[in-house]
């Protein structure tokens, strides 16, 4: 009996769905989702701050409407946004919505400030994150399958009604990144046809910022 997929864009209806997939899409390899540390002693889990980044549409990584779902027998199980990087930031949030963030999460104005100097601290200052400059015209982004549904390749499916929706905007190469470490995505990006194109190792992490981190992969496809 064969298994009925179906891929849909996203709606506001969906944004529950669309946090666990973001959420989900951060952890491996290190199992830890990056925000935890700018909201520790905000009150604030990563998921509900994610929701309301999506509630707001503040991210500059996929907003709600960036998103494609992928269901099995009707049910969602796999994401992932794809869309046009912006051109003057392409850090993760949009700084000029963090007020809407704060309202929608009822946050003090403590809460608010301790939260912006951390994440100045880390994406701001002197030194642009140059491991973050976009590749390409068409950037995917928070790829995630449900925990119970992987193995399955559900993932592959996604990716490639992804690739078709940036070819249908006339795009002509598609970039993603991974984290170093994280050979299931790697695996599965390369079995797609993405082939690597920059790495920042550990150390550039160290010097440039002096954080403890394994690096990243940019990796691009041509679409035409």
């Amino acid at each position: 009996m064969s298994t009925t997929l179906n891929t849909r864009k996203a709606t506001n209806a969906d944004i529950p769905f669309l946090a666990r997939i973001e959420y989900e899409a951060s952890l491996p390899p290190l199992n830890h989702c990056f925000w935890e540390n700018l909201l520790d002693g905000t009150g604030t889990t990563a998921l509900q701050f994610i929701e309301a980044e999506l509630r707001t549409d503040a991210s500059n990584w996929g907003n709600v409407a960036d998103f494609l779902i992928l269901e099995v027998e009707g049910k969602p199980v796999a994401a992932a946004a794809g869309y046009v990087p912006a051109t003057e930031d392409y850090c993760p949030l949009r700084l000029s919505r963090l007020e809407a963030i704060a309202h929608e999460l009822k946050w003090s104005r403590e809460n608010l400030t301790t939260f912006h100097d951390r994440y100045m601290a880390l994406w701001g200052g002197d030194l642009r994150p140059i491991f973050l400059t976009p590749q390409a015209t068409w950037i995917i982004e928070n790829v995630a399958v449900l925990p119970f549904a992987r193995g399955q390749g559900f993932g592959k499916v996604l990716l490639r009604a992804l690739l078709e929706e940036g070819r249908s905007h006339q795009h002509k190469f598609a970039g993603i990144m991974v984290i170093n470490g994280n050979e299931v995505a790697r695996h599965t990006y390369e079995s797609i046809g993405f082939k690597p194109y920059q790495t920042f190792h550990a150390d550039y992490f160290s010097e440039q910022f002096n954080i403890e981190f394994p690096g990243v992969t940019k990796f691009g496809l041509r679409l035409n």
